[in-house]
């Protein structure tokens, strides 16, 4: 039997753009988070948009 040498997996990017995917995944659903919790005052909306919950708001609610 004749098993291959192990590579230094530390020697490419792989490691790192996984971290960074991460993080970009765990900022993205923060920033949603605190969007979703804001009063509708504090939204961006014209006068012919209905103050609306986001997704993430509903999900807090009924208990996620």
């Amino acid at each position: 039997m004749v098993s291959r040498e192990t590579g230094d997996i530390y020697s490419t990017n792989e490691p790192q753009t996984a971290v960074n995917s991460r993080i970009a995944f765990c900022l993205n659903m923060h920033n949603e988070a605190v969007r979703a919790l804001r009063p509708c005052s504090f939204r961006k909306l014209d006068a012919a948009s209905r103050c609306r919950r986001g997704p993430m708001f509903v999900w807090l609610e009924t208990g996620g």
